[in-house]
């Protein structure tokens, strides 16, 4: 958050009471009038050639220099660098507070990240390896927006919205899992089973994945337990906000009562983003971020060409993501469960491909019918699937999308975003030969090098297992082995 010498700077992701109306005004009426320059190319237009009148359209209590260091280059260059020596009296204090709610944000999020490592080691160290897998796999902006919550529950099957662009190919809407007597003590049982294992890291999981959590009239229910046994409350993303506004407004009223979350509205149309600008005052959206999926933002807001979207890849090419960062919307590294099946998944985001079009690794699949025997499934998912390190019998692979370079005693690794150099390695290409192979185990490498090349097994050992922590071996499934995974659980 910046700090000014005045004290003029207060956090929003914490009590609102405590924030002076006046404050909390100016930040989410500049928010509104981003949300409509972002989305809408018309108001774009005429915010270029009437500032004034553009702004008074919206019924918002902004001025032009307000916005325009927010949305001119060179003027947010300027602004940059005033926050940065301190120096911000030139510009408005509103346009400050708004610049410091976004850096709130980022800094929320990542807060957020770290709270969501699971403190059981092997879940913990899995986890890790997953995040720097995808630093290099996905392009750090890309990855640096993924989270990696420990779980997700989705109470429905399917989804109504049906977007093009589904980036885990939702099915179409089934059924929703209903807040019974029965289902409710069931729920109840899995998440305390859930935060036997994770620990408080829980608490960043949410209710959704291929399917919008607002399709299930119940949905606040499932909430409100999730909420009361592990003490956080789930974020929520949906598509039908404006379906029922007053029931969103409760939603939202509940959840700025307990938490400090963003929640996000997916904008599908400029229509749509009209009629949530008329449903809700900017206040009360305030910790509601609205996500362009318009196609009139479409060179603002690319989508990821994964899932569904793959199949619009020629006739919406201008709205899609073409390889400029990683193509993925999956961001959970541990477990996906569906409740109406009574099935979990040991899941994490990869590039999405042809092997994994959704988006994310499937590692291991099971369903469970108790409480007693989802302990047992998740405990063997943990054991084996998440080992903490390598071991002696383990073939070592390096991942496939990476290239590698020697030179004399140094190595490179090469992805398609990043390059890391090891340095101070005797014959290093001998190692990279035996390391993409594949064939090789520790025990062989560490064996043939200190043969050959004279190096002790022991920091052979030692940098195997750097590579593998810092997620540079590979360690993805075969698509096909999932179903045998899941007799393995039956």
């Amino acid at each position: 958050m910046i700090q000014t010498n005045d004290s003029g700077i207060m956090p929003l992701l914490h009590d609102l009471d405590k924030v002076p109306v006046e404050y909390i005004r100016q930040v989410s009426h500049i928010k509104r009038v981003l949300e409509r320059w972002v989305s809408d190319p018309e108001f774009e237009l005429a915010f270029s050639n009437n500032p004034v009148e553009a702004i008074a359209s919206l019924g918002v209590e902004v001025t032009p220099e307000e916005i325009i260091p927010l949305i001119n280059r060179a003027e947010a260059i300027k602004l940059r660098d005033a926050i940065a020596a301190g120096e911000l009296d030139t510009f408005p204090i509103a346009t400050i507070r708004y610049k410091s709610f976004i850096t709130e944000k980022l800094a929320h999020r990542t807060e957020t990240r770290r709270e969501s490592r699971s403190s059981q080691p092997r879940i913990g160290k899995w986890r890790d390896r997953q995040v720097n897998r995808c630093a290099s796999e996905l392009g750090f902006l890309k990855a640096d927006a993924i989270v990696h919550p420990p779980v997700s529950f989705e109470i429905s099957k399917g989804c109504t919205v049906g977007c093009w662009f589904c980036g885990v190919d939702a099915a179409k809407f089934d059924h929703n899992w209903a807040y019974t007597p029965e289902n409710a003590i069931f729920w109840k049982e899995v998440l305390q089973v859930v935060q036997d294992l994770l620990g408080v890291s829980i608490r960043t999981g949410f209710l959704y994945w291929a399917t919008d959590p607002m399709d299930n009239p119940d949905y606040e229910k499932f909430l409100k337990d999730f909420y009361a046994v592990t003490g956080g409350c789930p974020q929520t993303t949906t598509a039908l906000g404006i379906k029922d506004p007053e029931r969103t407004r409760k939603l939202l009223d509940f959840t700025r009562q307990i938490d400090y979350r963003i929640d996000r509205f997916s904008v599908l149309s400029l229509k749509m983003l009209h009629t949530i600008h008329a449903s809700f005052t900017p206040e009360e959206l305030l910790r509601v971020e609205c996500i362009p999926q318009n196609r009139e933002a479409k060179g603002k807001s690319l989508k990821s060409n994964s899932g569904r979207a793959r199949n619009h890849a020629v006739k919406k090419s201008d709205e899609l993501n073409h390889g400029g960062f990683g193509d993925t919307i999956a961001c959970v590294s541990g477990f996906l469960f569906n409740m109406p099946d009574r099935e979990v998944k040991l899941v994490t985001p990869c590039q999405t491909n042809e092997r994994w079009p959704l988006g994310y690794w499937v590692v291991a699949k099971a369903n469970f019918n108790s409480a007693d025997d989802l302990k047992k499934v998740l405990d063997d998912m943990v054991s084996k699937y998440m080992k903490p390190q390598l071991y002696l019998e383990d073939l070592i692979q390096l991942r496939r999308d990476l290239k590698w370079e020697t030179m004399e005693s140094e190595f490179k690794l090469i992805s398609k975003h990043l390059a890391f150099t090891f340095l101070h390695h005797k014959n290093p290409e001998s190692l990279l030969s035996m390391i993409e192979n594949g064939t090789y185990t520790m025990e062989d490498i560490g064996l043939q090098r200190e043969l050959q090349d004279g190096v002790p097994m022991a920091e052979t050992f030692y940098l195997l297992n750097e590579l593998f922590l810092k997620g540079f071996l590979n360690e993805e499934p075969e698509p096909q082995m999932v179903q045998t995974m899941q007799k393995e659980y039956a």
